[in-house]
């Protein structure tokens, strides 16, 4: 896990007689005993002992097993807590919804499976079949008072996704789990569809995206999953801690989840502060403000740097030099202090992104180590976060899927088609409302 350090040792095997040898791991931080659990939103095929023994190899809390379309083994799902759970690591097993044009969604605490559940949606790798209206997932859901996360966000985005989160239907979205956030994705559907060209609707990297979100008003918090279906990722190498509301168990990391409170990482731990408040808080005030800002990233995995992030622009960074060696805490750290003024509605977080060009892929399926804290949001007046070209690139996200809707899906019947485009034109009314002057 990412809580322990690392151990070399050297072993003379010239020796001829036997010797018993034992190696102990040292932890070095106890993220539960200051508040936080991880969880992966994301884990296929394993089966539920398994699950429980990797996620204790891995020192992960909350394992979400999802069975899917593609799984074979819709017959783990209970609709509850799964057995094999103990205190300290729970296992769920949810389910995973798939239009490879719409996107993919994951349902977590759900209490019935969701339909329709097979075949998957769209187009891909020579299979096809009729589209899917992923809402009707989402509002099933939340009917069973289930949670629900959009599926690698920085691999397939989808078509979807600007219309479920303006109609309120998502909880978060997994930032990091197949590709790296900090590189685009592989999947261009929603530009590629969209009957724009790059210059007038250019593709973009999952953090980017993520961050037209929120400089458009959302609250829109960030979870985690490594999508793990074989041996090439460990679960949990990407992971959400999340400060766990009421117990420390699988419900009170939901309930962190969806409040947005903690960190998604693969890697660096992160403490983040404004004047004292933390990650998924709200602050309102009026005129001008200065505040102070706190950040730390504490690592086992070498990073090179450390960002404040205030509406998508960087505030404040420290870089560490890429020859640096971990201190003799066996950790790469990075302290960031740092004032800032606001004049406007904002949003903060911290962050550790690579550079894009950088060629250091030290993790499972080529990604660099990354963190990022979920949002404090500081809000002048009481009005939301409001950047006009965030506002208007999602307007053309939804007018691209719309377009996407009359000229190639291609649904089961013309009354999901009709259903489709109505929930995008209530969408494409939202985001045209956030693009009017406030009052």
């Amino acid at each position: 896990g990412l809580e322990t350090l690392p151990l070399k040792a050297e072993v003379d095997l010239t020796q001829e007689k036997s010797e018993v040898l034992t190696f102990r791991l040292h932890r070095w931080i106890d993220m539960r005993e200051l508040g936080y659990l991880s969880g992966d939103t994301h884990v296929h095929l394993l089966s539920q002992s398994e699950s429980h023994l990797q996620m204790r190899a891995e020192d992960l809390n909350v394992l979400n097993l999802l069975v899917s379309d593609f799984t074979n083994d819709i017959e783990k799902f209970t609709g509850k807590l799964d057995r094999v759970s103990t205190p300290g690591n729970a296992v769920y097993v949810g389910q995973e919804a798939r239009d490879w044009q719409q996107g993919h969604i994951v349902l977590m605490r759900i209490k019935q499976i969701v339909q329709p559940f097979a075949p998957f949606g769209g187009t891909f790798q020579g299979r096809s079949f009729p589209n899917v209206i992923l809402a009707r997932a989402l509002q099933a859901t939340w009917r069973q008072g289930g949670v629900a996360t959009w599926a690698h966000f920085c691999n397939l985005p989808g078509a979807e996704s600007p219309i479920d989160i303006a109609l309120g239907l998502l909880d978060a979205i997994d930032l990091i789990t197949y590709d790296d956030p900090t590189q685009l994705p592989s999947h261009w559907g929603p530009w590629k569809n969209s009957g724009m060209s790059q210059a007038e609707f250019t593709v973009m990297r999952a953090m980017d995206l993520y961050y037209q979100y929120l400089n458009s008003g959302f609250r829109l918090p960030i979870a985690a999953g490594t999508d793990k279906m074989g041996e090439n990722i460990p679960v949990g190498s990407n992971r959400l801690y999340a400060r766990f509301v009421g117990e420390p168990d699988y419900e009170g990391w939901l309930a962190g989840l969806k409040a947005g409170k903690g960190f998604v990482t693969n890697g660096p731990m992160l403490t983040f502060q404004v004047d004292g408040k933390t990650a998924g808080e709200v602050v309102q005030f009026s005129g001008k403000r200065h505040v102070k800002v706190r950040a730390t990233a504490r690592s086992i995995l070498p990073f090179r740097t450390l960002e404040i992030v205030v509406n998508g622009e960087t505030a404040a960074i420290k870089s560490i030099s890429p020859q640096v060696n971990p201190g003799s805490d066996g950790l790469y750290s990075v302290d960031l202090e740092a004032t800032v003024d606001l004049e406007q509605s904002s949003w903060l977080a911290a962050r550790v992104a690579e550079d894009p060009d950088s060629k250091e892929r030290v993790l499972p399926r080529g990604l660099t180590v990354f963190a990022h804290t979920n949002p404090i949001y500081f809000l002048r007046n009481g009005a939301k976060v409001r950047e006009l070209p965030s506002i208007h690139y999602l307007q053309k996200y939804v007018k691209g899927t719309i377009h996407w809707l009359n000229t190639g899906a291609r649904f089961a019947t013309d009354e999901e088609r009709q259903e489709a485009l109505r929930l995008a034109e209530q969408a494409r009314r939202f985001y045209a409302e956030l693009g009017k002057n406030p009052p």
